[in-house]
This record gives structure tokens, C-alpha cells and sequence, in this order.
């Protein structure tokens, strides 16, 4: 929960083919039978490779043995694989298996039924490398609006571009929810091929948005408004404190936080937006000597109606700016 407190805020067609080719399978000796297989679902160039979806997907109907995916590999060392993608509008792919070196296609089998009627985005991932491909469902709708600045809709998901990192951040809602302090809580899966999954944890209430998690990485989880609609610039207000260690000393920490702007207009990462909340937040510890609290950092985080965290920019250190996203 921690990982992702520091990435989110400090800081994812149907193309039916007759395709013959499908995973191959070696048990000769010594090719590595027991070991773990080495390649990447890359070219040479470093390009994602044809990813071809198979099967008919409709709302509500669980995936059969036609819903499958082709994707192309390239191997450097034969032996074990496990080649997945994410779970996403309530179904997801995967395959294991043995595979030998050069080009193969491997077949990921469908599982889950989709919950909605609508494209689904899916990041699949080998070794190191991950790609994106999209599965369209039969059935189509007008989709709902969501007018809110944080979505917690199931099966939203969102990519981030992230300095210093040349893989993006996807992040996504579940259809799982979590209790807290009585409090109901969406539960979002970060997904990142430099690092393990991650989860955290989000709700609405009226016009606050509340994330329930550490504020920094040594203290204890509470539940915080992180963002506030309808309200006027210059509106400020403070997250509960916790306790935490500086340099090996117990300290208390909350943050601060302030409404920079409201429905202004940006182009961020070449998309123009509007409706925009800016919020400044700053990290606060408490001085031991006078018992005030005292800013030691501070980050700022952008909101868009209707799509949700669309920059963050923490200042010398991190700058978190939205790639891609889909609501639902």
C-alpha cells in the first residue's frame, strides 16, 4: 500500500484471425527443462509484437475455451514461462508452460466473465516486459457519466507516464471493495513492470474524496480527504495525524492541504482539459522543540471532471502525468 501511496501521489477491437501457430512445447533433455525461460514480448527495436484476440466477449457471459489470445514471444533461453496480463472488467489471461528459443506465439487462455458491456484495456506482462492490447466486447452502450473528479467506477483504469521510468503506472478500479473504520472502500491495483503490484484504497462521500492509507512510509494508515469538490479557492483543511519515525524517533505527521484552483483549463500531455482542481499538499511533521507543525515537503495534484488524478508534480523529485484513461 505504501508503494503506491508514493507512485499515485508523490509521486493504464476484437480482431478475429485463423491462426494455426500456438504455443510450443519441448521435452527433449537438456533444454532446460526445469528452468525458467528468458525472453521478452518485444522486437529488436524494442516494439510490443502482434497481439491477436480471439473469440466473442459479451457482458455477463463467462469466457469459454474460444476466448483466447495469440501473442508473439521472442525466447533467448528455452524453459519455464508464465505469461499473464491483468484482471480488468472482471476477466483476465494467462498461460504457463515450456517453451523453446526464437519466435513462438503462446496462447493465453481466457478466464472471468466481463461485467460491463464496453472495450476493455489489458496489460499483459513476461520476464521484464509488458505490452496493451484492447478486447471489444459484442454488445455496446452508451456509457454513463461520471461527474466526479476521483471515478471509483468498476473497471476504470488509468496509465501514467513517470519520470525517470520508462515503463508507464496502470492503475485500476476492482470490482472489490474493503472495510475500514466501518467505511466501505474501493480497492485500485497499480500495476508496474519495475515493481510488484500494488493496492490502494479509495471512496466518495458527498463532495470529499477519502483514501484510506500511510502518509508517508513509516506511519500508521488513516483516513484522509484528499480531495474536496465544490468548494472555493484558497479552501483548506488537514488529514488526521499519525504516528511516525523520523531518523529512529517517534514523531507525528499529517498533511495540509490547499485549493490552488478550481475548473481551470490545461493541456496536459497534449490533452486539453478543463474542470480542473489543483491541490496543494503539504507533508507536515511536528517540531519537537516548539510542538507546531512544520512543512517539510510539498507536492501538487491535478484533478480532472470525469477522469480523475491527471498529473502530479512533486517538485525535483517526481512528476506522475496521465497517458491514457477509460471510465465506466
Amino acid at each position: 500500500m505504501k508503494q503506491l501511496t508514493n507512485k499515485f501521489f508523490l509521486l493504464f477491437t476484437i480482431s478475429i484471425l485463423a491462426l494455426a501457430c500456438a504455443k510450443e512445447t519441448s521435452f527433449e533433455s537438456g533444454l532446460n527443462i526445469g528452468g525458467k525461460s528468458i525472453g521478452t514480448l518485444k522486437d529488436n527495436l524494442g516494439n510490443c509484437q502482434d497481439i491477436v484476440v480471439h473469440g466473442t466477449y459479451l457482458a455477463d457471459s463467462t469466457l469459454k475455451d474460444d476466448n483466447y489470445v495469440l501473442v508473439k514471444v521472442n525466447i533467448t533461453t528455452p524453459g519455464q514461462y508464465n505469461i499473464t496480463t491483468d484482471t480488468s472488467n472482471g476477466f483476465w489471461f494467462r498461460d504457463t508452460g515450456y517453451t523453446s528459443a526464437g519466435l513462438q506465439t503462446i496462447k493465453l487462455k481466457g478466464y472471468g466473465k466481463p461485467i460491463l458491456p464496453l472495450n476493455t484495456d489489458f496489460v499483459v506482462t513476461y520476464n521484464n516486459s509488458f505490452c496493451t492490447f484492447t478486447v471489444t466486447l459484442g454488445a455496446t452502450v452508451t456509457p454513463t457519466v461520471i461527474s466526479d473528479y476521483f471515478p471509483t467506477s468498476v473497471g476504470s483504469n488509468w496509465a501514467y507516464d513517470m519520470t525517470g521510468f520508462t515503463d508507464t503506472l496502470h492503475l485500476e478500479a476492482t470490482p472489490l471493495d474493503k472495510t475500514f473504520a466501518g467505511n466501505a472502500y474501493r480497492v485500485f491495483r497499480a500495476t508496474q513492470a519495475v515493481s510488484p503490484d500494488d493496492s490502494s484504497y479509495f471512496r466518495k462521500s458527498g463532495g470529499n474524496y477519502y483514501q484510506y492509507n500511510t502518509l508517508d512510509n513509516y506511519s500508521s494508515p488513516v483516513e484522509t480527504i484528499f480531495l474536496k469538490e465544490n468548494q472555493p479557492v484558497a479552501t483548506q483543511w488537514d488529514s488526521p495525524t499519525a504516528t511516525t519515525t523520523i531518523s529512529s524517533l517517534v514523531n507525528q505527521v499529517k498533511i495540509h492541504y490547499t485549493l490552488l484552483a478550481v475548473n481551470t483549463s490545461m493541456t496536459i500531455n497534449g490533452f486539453a482539459l478543463d474542470s480542473i482542481i489543483k491541490v496543494q499538499n503539504d507533508v507536515q511533521y511536528k517540531n519537537t522543540m516548539t510542538g507546531n507543525f512544520q512543512t517539510i515537503s510539498t507536492y501538487y495534484s491535478y484533478f480532472a471532471k470525469n477522469i480523475g488524478l491527471v498529473l502530479m508534480e512533486n517538485p525535483g523529485v517526481l512528476t506522475q502525468t496521465i497517458h491514457r484513461w477509460k471510465i465506466y
